[in-house]
């Protein structure tokens, strides 16, 4: 027999009725509730369990299960209990002493969960709960209790700025302001689009000179424009590539031809292919073969970032 989405709600919300009617002020981590005896049994639907659990909202223990922070937290919407002038009222009295630990805001606190029960009249299992599911800092978002370190169920942190609610600063800010921040940031922008017109755009080298050449056979003068990297362009499109981009040629593109001279060895890279035509690399010396080689692809090598 296939059930309703209406009778299926409806089921959900007995389910945390009656939980939270066993639960009473007991923590949830330490109470089961057995869905094959009483009161479960008649009225909760089997489907029902299984749904809560894929929720999140309970979790099983062999046969039992147990609610989750978040369920404790959900039933207590569900039912209403949240709302009730009741729960408001304990909630106050265990934040006010809570709060009480923090005062006058100069560090946070750790205090046992026993301590802050005697100190609010406070049942422990209640308290865990709160503590738990966050429950006191789900209103206005305020900074909450939590437990302190791998200590859950016996150690509470109170951080300083504990029951604060966050401050929002671009909420605080006027239309005056808000507008100055916005020119500040398009007077940036153009700041940065200037200073890249005089840098590489791969490296940052900075711009070296600019030159221009006289084509009388084509008719048009091109300007060229140096950068410190070896990176130039010729009426804005790249005429010699940068170590550092996409363009630069690979070591397979060179000969690395070494000779002797002297006490001395000179390694000259030659270009094998267009792209590496384009570059230009001095000859390195080493005091062998190999090290005058060595240098020589270094000097090549396409270069990257560092992240």
């Amino acid at each position: 027999m296939t059930i309703g989405k209406h009778d299926r709600e409806e089921n959900h919300r007995a389910a945390f009725s009656l939980m939270l009617r066993e639960l009473g002020d007991k923590a949830i981590d330490t109470s089961f509730f057995n869905h094959g005896q009483p009161p479960f049994k008649d009225q909760i639907l089997r489907t029902t369990w299984e749904e809560l659990e894929r929720q999140g909202y309970v979790e099983s223990i062999s046969i039992q299960y147990r609610l989750t922070a978040k369920g404790w937290l959900v039933g207590l919407t569900i039912t209403g209990t949240a709302q009730s002038a009741r729960y408001q009222e304990r909630l106050g009295l265990l934040l006010a002493a809570m709060k009480r630990h923090v005062k006058p805001r100069a560090d946070s606190a750790i205090v046992s969960l026993r301590q802050l029960a005697d100190e609010s009249g406070e049942p422990e299992g209640w308290i865990f709960n709160v503590i738990d599911s966050k429950a006191g800092d789900t209103e206005n978002k305020r900074t909450g209790a939590r437990w302190f370190g791998g200590e859950r169920g016996r150690l509470i942190e109170i951080p300083v700025d504990f029951n604060l609610e966050p401050i929002d600063i671009i909420s605080a800010l006027t239309l005056q302001h808000l507008e100055r921040i916005q020119e500040l940031e398009e007077r940036l922008e153009a700041v940065e689009e200037d200073r890249a017109q005089f840098h590489c755009p791969y490296c940052d080298a900075p711009f070296s000179g600019v030159a221009h050449q006289d084509y009388p056979d084509y008719h048009c003068i091109i300007t060229y424009e140096s950068f410190a990297c070896g990176y130039v362009t010729a009426d804005g499109s790249e005429h010699s590539p940068c170590s550092y981009g996409p363009n630069w040629p690979t070591l397979d593109e060179f000969d690395f031809i070494a000779k002797q001279n002297g006490n001395q060895w000179i390694c000259h890279p030659l270009a094998k292919t267009a792209r590496a035509r384009r570059v230009h690399i001095y000859p390195r010396v080493g005091q062998t073969k190999e090290e005058a080689e060595e240098r020589a692809k270094e000097s090549a090598i396409p270069r990257a970032k560092e992240r």
